[in-house]
């Protein structure tokens, strides 16, 4: 029984930042052009989210987890319509330390 218990209590604690990234129930296409469009923002910002191929990699969730911490979001790595649309239109833009803006 406590072992069961501090299993749940584990689980349960788990830190957002490694809470696993969904497609959120968006039909495949639709979750590979959000990847396609937050990595093309992401590297236009200077965050290196790799080449734009709508693949959810390691590279780019590294860019997508340095980007949320740059612009003080909550830091899980995952792509969403919220996350594209603060690299859209949030003002002030945030851009990756040394790089070049606009």
């Amino acid at each position: 029984m406590m072992r069961f218990l501090c299993a749940a209590l584990l689980v349960t604690a788990a830190s957002p930042a490694f809470a696993a990234c969904g497609s959120a129930g968006m039909p495949p296409e639709m979750f590979k052009a959000f990847v396609t469009g937050t990595q093309e923002a992401l590297n236009e910002h200077g965050f290196r989210a790799g080449i734009a191929d709508g693949k959810m990699g390691s590279r780019t969730q590294s860019a997508v987890r340095a980007y949320q911490r740059a612009a003080k979001l909550p830091v899980d790595g995952c792509v969403s319509q919220e996350l594209l649309d603060h690299l859209n239109f949030a003002q002030p833009k945030v851009y990756a330390p040394g790089a070049k803006r606009p």
